[in-house]
């Protein structure tokens, strides 16, 4: 049984301010995240050794942000993006190579405090594999002032106008400050493939399975087309290609909670779309730390540059924006603050994504994090429904 716990976003690189806040938010709804977690707080010896074809890493990425793994950690650059990664060799040796991924976006999983991926790569020793794990590229991108100052100005005419959303050219500022010239934080399918490619020619590994939690199902996606023989087993899978409509209303109408004190407006309704998607008890945070949790931002209204990542894979790989985002809607409504804080993918075409020939998914009934909507991208899998277990903690398929 394989165990995983949930990891933290970590703050960007160049950005202290974010720091005392985001390091002490629990992870929300959006980054649909689990990383492997192990029982307990020493490391288990592992019997696989660092990469020989380790990259060069002259401005130390995998120093920060911190991972406990920098014996592991290497950098490859990809699309003029530079991705931080893990390869756990196995013994004996083999090409045959596992890409575990513990989901996202807009999270750090080779810094997550509790990520364990020793057991992971001590499971997959035992099959004949090694282990990959990929971190997004914002983690170690810059944050570049005007794609920072666009994004303050989103969140703040969002609280300005909610119900309504932020206006039109707001929206564009912020895809153009952040999406197009803040580049080197976004990932898109292309980039994905092109950072896999790269890492296999260099550390001559060979991809034949990706294994995971939720947004795995994406990143299986990203691949598909170009590697439809890979074998992916994913529990808690993001429904990817699903419409985004469907998808925020089901997690609006997740449940109930009672009535909470807070300013009022677009923070009471992110908090209380924070308490549906996480389960998180409005006892366990107050709503203001909650609503924050929900838009990854600080006391100051800064966002970080963890959402610049979030939106450019949340934005691609659903479909349908236009009948979540161009709804009228009114304040007390969880639904509604969902729609404000993805009105940036106004606009946003989806990308065309395909998954391998078999997939093995394990669908928890009633998941708040990630509910099941099924797609045309995901018709072909075969799905195990799990009545009862919480998000992150379902095992993975094994999926032979």
């Amino acid at each position: 049984m394989r165990r995983r716990g949930r990891s933290l976003p970590e703050r960007p690189r160049r950005s202290p301010a974010l720091a005392s806040v985001l390091a002490g938010l629990a992870l929300s709804l959006v980054s649909c995240t689990s990383t492997a977690a192990t029982s307990s707080t020493t490391p288990s010896p592992v019997s696989v050794g660092p990469s020989p074809g380790a990259a060069t890493d002259p401005d130390a990425a995998c120093a920060y942000p911190p991972t406990r793994y920098e014996q592991w950690c290497h950098t490859v650059t990809a699309s003029n993006k530079k991705f931080r990664y893990l390869l756990f060799r196995s013994t004996p040796a083999t090409p045959n190579t596992m890409i575990f991924d513990g989901g996202g976006p807009g999270v750090s999983n080779l810094s997550g405090i509790t990520a364990g991926f020793e057991e992971v790569a001590k499971d997959a020793q035992t099959r004949g594999y090694n282990v990959l794990v990929i971190d997004e590229p914002w983690v170690v991108a810059p944050y570049e002032s005007r794609c920072r100052s666009a994004m303050a100005s989103f969140y703040r005419e969002s609280i300005q106008r909610y119900p309504h959303l932020a206006s039109a050219r707001t929206v564009a500022a912020t895809r153009q400050n952040c999406l197009v010239e803040n580049d080197s934080a976004v990932l898109t399918a292309e980039d994905y493939r092109a950072a896999v490619d790269k890492i296999e020619h260099a550390e001559k590994v060979s991809v034949a399975r990706l294994e995971g939690y939720s947004f795995a199902s994406v990143r299986a996606a990203y691949l598909g087309s170009v590697r439809p023989h890979m074998v992916v087993a994913v529990s808690s899978p993001f429904p990817v290609g699903a419409s985004a409509a469907d998808f925020y209303s089901t997690v609006g109408a997740n449940g109930s909670v009672p009535d909470i004190t807070a300013s009022g407006g677009l923070t009471a309704d992110s908090a209380v779309a924070y308490y549906l998607s996480t389960g998180t008890p409005p006892g366990g945070m107050d709503a203001v730390t909650a609503a924050r949790a929900l838009w990854q931002v600080n006391s100051e209204g800064d966002m970080s540059l963890s959402r610049v990542g979030y939106y450019s894979e949340i934005c691609s790989v659903f479909t349908r924006w236009p009948n979540l985002l161009g709804a009228v809607r009114k304040a007390g409504s969880a639904v509604a603050a969902l729609a404000a804080l993805h009105a940036p993918c106004a606009g946003e075409q989806p990308t065309i994504l395909k998954l391998p020939r078999k997939i093995c998914f394990a669908v928890l009934q009633h998941d708040p994090n990630s509910p099941w909507v099924p797609s045309p991208v995901t018709r072909r899998a075969h799905i195990n429904i799990v009545a009862n277990g919480q998000h992150g903690k379902v095992a993975i398929p094994a999926c032979p």
